[in-house]
């Protein structure tokens, strides 16, 4: 018979054994068993043509490179939106990148490093013939999003039949996440051209559905931004004209009109009634899938839609002048009134969604929607849920109610020069805190720099001036903790040498 430490060191030997496996069970990465395919915003693809860098404009250096090679970024501009021009999107930009005023993007580093960190899943590349499960999407953000629909179209279908072969799961399926005009792509892959047939979840980050008045501010008033002047190029982009708004928002003589039924010097009105045509082919689809019992039960769009910052919502052409305005239009509920800096929260939802309420809402700019902590959080849970089994019949679910908490509006400038006064200014909605700090990151690696923000009569405020030129991500946050306290807002913002 053994004796008493032989059995103790067996038991405890079980025992251990026993804990190493429960640790290794409790820290295995989820399975994804589908495929998730990650596409960028409009100026989020690196463009290449001849094998040089046409568009790659990121990072610390952006501000002094966009400045200096501004006229030869009239190679952006589409001579034929039709034909090809040998401009190739090869991948993502993962930093930092800007057009001041129009759109910026604080990369998509944030949500690549989340599903690679999160999950295990197979690393797949465009032209890679070898089964995987998760890719990056780059594509031409100047061509009309049809063009890149089709394009989704093949990719998807291509990938998804290897996947499902190579895994032997033909019910794996595409989740979708895209950012900005990425959503608009996906949506007209997924309604117009018959992808929700393959799709489990098209997620989206502030894309602007029903449009953007800042695409109209551009094209009809001219981008000029200190050095830079893309009026033309911008202009020949179909994409474009498909971010514009689909609403009557233009007031001109008191009577509110839509873009597409308005001409403005400059602007091609042919290009503008395409691109409300865009958006109508698209309505027209989900009407004709929502008679198919198939759609409602396999595929589901989930918006992320951006609140609480100030974002243009209506605009006034007076004496030949287009001024933008950030008062909703006439008709529109005061509630609103907000968005998450350059796209309306009305504009962030889906038409056909605008009363089931699955929108999720976050105090947070657009730039950096994608990337905020409380958002890729969700994404990790909603993927998880998305490969479970067997969930409909277990009776009795609990539902968590979250406790109310005070949101952080920003509102900050694309660009400031020396000559700027460079204040960036916040304020605290539905709630109160102590005091908020904001977080100055230099893009170049140095450290950042965090100042307390000086609270007045409307709200929070932090001069800024002193830094160098360059890049910056900003971060606002509470002096607060716990529970109740708003959530962290980011933006980015570049400083321009003299």
């Amino acid at each position: 018979m053994p004796d008493i430490s032989t059995l103790h060191r067996g038991v405890w030997r079980h025992v251990g054994s026993g804990l190493k496996r429960l640790e290794g069970a409790l820290i295995a990465k989820p399975k994804i068993r589908d495929v998730v395919v990650v596409l960028p915003g409009m100026i989020g693809s690196v463009l290449e043509k001849g094998g040089k860098d046409l568009w790659a404009l990121s990072g610390s250096a952006l501000w002094n490179t966009l400045t200096s090679m501004g006229g030869w970024l009239q190679n952006l501009k589409l001579e034929d939106p039709e034909a090809d021009d040998g401009v190739t999107a090869t991948k993502l930009l993962d930093d930092v990148t800007i057009l001041p005023g129009l759109v910026k993007i604080d990369g998509y580093g944030g949500i690549t490093r989340m599903i690679k960190g999160e999950f295990e899943v197979v690393l797949g590349s465009i032209g890679s013939p070898q089964p995987a499960n998760y890719y990056e999407f780059p594509y031409d953000w100047r061509r009309d999003n049809r063009i890149t629909a089709r394009a989704l179209e093949r990719f998807v279908g291509d990938k998804l039949r290897i996947w499902r072969e190579a895994t032997n799961n033909p019910d794996a399926k595409v989740i979708l996440l895209a950012h900005s005009m990425g959503g608009l792509v996906s949506r007209y892959y997924c309604e117009v051209l018959g992808g929700w047939t393959q799709c489990r979840a098209l997620v989206t980050f502030g894309t602007p559905h029903r449009g953007s008045p800042n695409s109209l501010d551009f094209l009809v008033n001219g981008y000029k931004k200190l050095f830079v002047d893309l009026t033309e190029p911008l202009r020949s982009m179909p994409s474009a004209y498909q971010l514009l708004p689909i609403y009557p928002l233009v007031s001109d003589g008191g009577e509110l009109h839509r873009v597409a039924e308005m001409h403005f010097p400059g602007v091609d009105s042919d290009m503008a009634n395409d691109g409300l045509a865009f958006h109508r082919e698209i309505e027209s689809a989900v009407v004709t899938n929502s008679s198919d019992r198939r759609y409602a039960g396999s595929f589901t769009t989930l918006p992320f839609v951006g609140t609480t910052q100030p974002t243009l919502q209506s605009a006034t052409w007076s004496e030949g002048k287009l001024k933008a305005s950030r008062t909703v239009p006439a008709g529109v509920d005061p509630l609103l009134s907000d968005g998450d800096g350059t796209v309306p929260r009305l504009s962030a939802i889906p038409i056909e969604l605008s009363t089931d309420y699955r929108d999720t809402f976050v105090a947070e700019h657009h730039a950096s929607i994608h990337n905020h902590r409380g958002v890729l959080q969700d994404i990790r849970e909603r993927i998880v849920h998305m490969q479970t089994e067997g969930l409909a019949a277990i009776r009795g679910p609990k539902t968590a109610r979250a406790g109310e908490r005070a949101e952080i509006s920003l509102d900050v400038e694309d660009v400031y020069t020396r000559d700027d006064q460079p204040v960036v200014s916040a304020a605290v909605v539905d709630g109160s805190v102590r005091g908020l700090v904001a977080v100055i990151a230099p893009l170049d690696g140095r450290p950042p720099t965090q100042m307390d923000m000086t609270e007045g009569d409307e709200g929070f405020s932090v001069d800024i001036s002193g830094l160098d030129s360059g890049g910056y991500r900003l971060t606002i946050e509470s002096v607060d903790r716990g529970p109740t306290a708003p959530s962290p807002v980011h933006d980015v913002f570049a400083v321009a040498g003299t």
